[in-house]
């Protein structure tokens, strides 16, 4: 079997993750490089005349309203590596071949897929939800494939001839060759790949360094090219930077929705669910905002998690104006599916985990409580409150005798007949902390039918402690 590679190549990583916030295209926008000048533009900046490499000064000559963007590599990193993670789903070998480029070994997958048409329909598939610019080419070399693709090639093919005649036709400029090499080549007349397929090995090593061979044998798909694969995080973070400053919590839902639709794409894929979300909100000139949010059930889908941003959003105060996101997970574990008892009947359509996040989201982790029991015989310690978002019920280690629902706060003396009906139950304890107690209780019965819970002291003074629902 001949080796089949496909290379993607993305000229604007940068100005694609920034379409997701902005939608409108019809403001001419690029990102400019110090050295390089303009780097990357938009079709609007394409039809005023706007190009690649040209100056800022010029470009902004051509356009009044023209948006420039200082380059970042970290920006595109991060694009790059999105793309790769989608991908990986239906490709298992996948490397970083530029900063701008993905290369993806084919010839492995296409007994898998059957073909290679049905391959590159399932990566056509993955990568249109992304709206992102690219080109593409096969090749029967990793560095075959680049050149056609940054030749805007854009053709899938295993017929290795219909590959070798399009790349003889590509000019040296586009290779990896230095300029100083290409110009060497260019003054004996060689000008193409095709002019420099037809000089032997032994002749370019006479007036030429060994990297050259190197990656003459590389392109020819003689040479052996190492290449290292993609392995997938195991945590979803991504960070965007904002067009323009948002000052309003509400209006950064929009472009938090993008984050969470690829948080969902994460999880789904991986099948897992997260309880914790990370936002980091960057403000000028302030330190970053921290927001937590969680979901005790676990979620992976969007429109939960932006139900309960919204819900945090509306008590958020921003000190100064945003200017980038970053959303991270805390731990993940895998999705167990919802089990049902088919004669329950009908249920709410939120669970009792469900509510508690969506309560917590609205006032706050702090303004939750839930009764839990404690190891103490004395009714009034017998139980306390803990944090809803962290339940850590531990159950008593001796069998409670009959209680009342209903504990008065404090007990108030009996001012009534009554009728023994159960007891006594002795209650002595609480030596250790200095609030002891000497309690003989009883569960009587009032004249009117009315169940009591009572105490007697060593006193022989009779309190009323609770009363039976």
């Amino acid at each position: 079997m001949h080796s089949l590679w496909l290379y993607l190549h993305f000229p604007n990583l940068q100005l694609d993750s920034y379409a997701i916030e902005e939608p409108d295209a019809s403001l001419p926008r690029v990102i400019l490089d110090s050295h390089s000048g303009i780097v990357q533009l938009n079709q609007a900046a394409r039809h005023v005349g706007i190009k690649t490499h040209m100056s800022l000064g010029t470009a902004a000559a051509l356009h009044r309203d023209l948006q420039v963007l200082p380059s970042s590599p970290k920006i595109e990193k991060q694009q790059l590596n999105l793309i790769a993670q989608r991908l990986y789903l239906i490709a298992s070998d996948i490397c970083f071949f530029s900063p701008q480029g993905l290369l993806l070994r084919v010839h492995n997958m296409l007994r898998l897929y059957g073909s290679l048409d049905a391959l590159w329909g399932m990566i056509k598939k993955q990568l249109a939800p992304l709206n992102v610019d690219f080109f593409y080419a096969s090749g029967h070399s990793p560095l075959a494939a680049k050149l056609l693709a940054l030749r805007g090639w854009n053709k899938v093919t295993e017929q290795h001839d219909v590959i070798l005649t399009a790349l003889k036709k590509v000019d040296l400029t586009v290779t990896d060759l230095t300029a100083k090499d290409v110009g060497k080549l260019n003054s004996v007349g060689v000008k193409t790949v095709e002019q420099l397929f037809a000089i032997p090995f032994g002749e370019l090593a006479k007036r030429f360094e060994s990297h050259v061979i190197t990656y003459l044998g590389q392109l020819r798909g003689e040479f052996n090219h190492p290449v290292e694969f993609f392995h997938p995080v195991e945590h979803f973070q991504q960070h965007i930077e904002l067009l323009y400053e948002i000052e309003r919590s509400d209006v950064l839902l929009r472009p938090i929705q993008h984050l969470l639709t690829s948080l969902e794409s994460f999880l789904l894929l991986r099948d897992e669910l997260t309880q914790q979300l990370h936002l980091t909100l960057y403000q000028r000139g302030k330190d970053p905002l921290e927001v937590h949010i969680g979901s005790q059930q676990g979620e992976y889908r969007a429109k939960h998690w932006s139900a309960l941003l919204t819900l945090r959003f509306e008590s958020l105060i921003l000190n100064a104006p945003i200017v980038a996101i970053q959303l991270a997970t805390g731990k993940t574990f895998v999705r167990c599916p919802d089990k049902h008892d088919l004669f329950l009947g009908k249920q709410g359509a939120v669970s009792r985990l469900q509510l508690v996040s969506l309560l917590s989201a609205k006032l706050g982790e702090n303004a939750l409580f839930s009764p839990s029991t404690v190891n103490d015989y004395r009714p009034e310690c017998a139980s306390q409150y803990t944090s809803a978002l962290e339940i850590k019920e531990s159950h008593p280690e001796y069998h409670q005798s009959l209680r009342p629902s209903l504990l008065l706060p404090v007990p108030v003396i009996l001012c009534e007949a009554v009728s023994i009906m159960h007891g006594p139950e002795r209650i002595s304890t609480g030596w250790w902390d200095h609030h002891p107690i000497v309690r003989d209780y009883f569960i009587a019965m009032s004249q009117n039918g009315q169940w009591f819970w009572v105490f007697k002291t060593p006193e022989k003074q009779w309190f009323l402690h609770g009363i039976f629902s």
